[in-house]
């Protein structure tokens, strides 16, 4: 087993998932089936060892091992079999990035919701992952990544901040936020609440954006009156409420039906 992070952010979360679902049998079984056909990944008994073996720094010369099974994990992209273990291998092997610059961020930017900064960043990773450029390089590929979600989130969180000044000097009356999936009734609440149940159960929505949602929307809160609970801004309140918005926006292209499917965090 790897040692796991000890604040409860939603990076620190994520981890804890990872590990517990990577330690049961079919998890492990499928590790094995993974690597059986690279053997510098053969080598390893366990996700957790490779986890181990990509984290240890001890030594410079640990590069170039380190370039060698990521880009072994890297190189399955199209083996549709082994999609989830992979991704949930190199979510894990990233974890630090993310954490480090998620903090870095959130102290750069304190108006942003540090998890809303660790749900942008974590989109940018798995899209980077797979990306043509990455794929291209067969050095360095840990600094690579590294930069690239650096260099996205601090562009993310200018253009967020640059948005709530402006509004911010406005001073624009309180205006209603845009939500696509309108209450009109008792069974459409029940669908929408079925929705935000499955957005949380997958980790795309976490209890305290389930709570400022829920009373914005459902109970009728203002954005005044939400601000004054948490000692944000009425304008860092709105935006905060359509961040999530548009983050469901996106859940719900995945649903096949009206009711609320499972949604997968590693789907792409």
């Amino acid at each position: 087993m790897i040692a796991t992070s000890r604040c409860n952010c939603l990076v620190c979360r994520l981890e804890g998932t990872l590990i517990t679902e990577l330690g049961d049998e079919t998890p492990m079984e499928q590790f094995r089936s993974f690597t059986i056909s690279s053997a510098v990944l053969s080598s390893l008994p366990s996700p957790f060892a490779l986890i181990r073996e990509l984290h240890d720094h001890s030594t410079q010369d640990r590069d170039a091992l380190a370039d060698e099974l990521i880009l072994n994990i890297l190189n399955r992209r199209d083996d549709i079999a082994f999609r989830s273990i992979r991704q949930k291998l190199l979510l894990l092997v990233f974890i630090p990035t993310v954490h480090r610059t998620t903090s870095q961020v959130a102290v750069s930017f304190p108006s942003l919701a540090r998890d809303d900064i660790a749900q942008h960043i974590f989109a940018v990773l798995l899209e980077f992952l797979d990306s043509k450029e990455l794929s291209a390089r067969r050095s360095h590929l840990a600094f690579a990544v590294a930069r690239q979600i650096r260099r996205s989130a601090f562009r993310w969180a200018i253009r967020e901040s640059r948005h709530a000044f402006k509004d911010d000097l406005e001073a624009a009356p309180e205006a209603p936020v845009e939500l696509n999936l309108r209450v009109a009734d008792q069974h459409s609440e029940i669908v929408l609440r079925q929705f935000l149940d499955a957005c949380q159960r997958e980790g795309l929505l976490t209890s305290e954006e389930r709570n400022l949602l829920t009373k914005f929307k459902l109970e009728g809160a203002t954005g005044s009156e939400l601000a004054r609970n948490n000692g944000h801004s009425a304008v860092a309140i709105r935006h905060r409420i359509q961040r999530i918005i548009e983050k469901l926006r996106r859940a719900a292209k995945y649903q096949l039906d009206s009711t609320a499917k499972q949604l997968n965090l590693f789907a792409r």
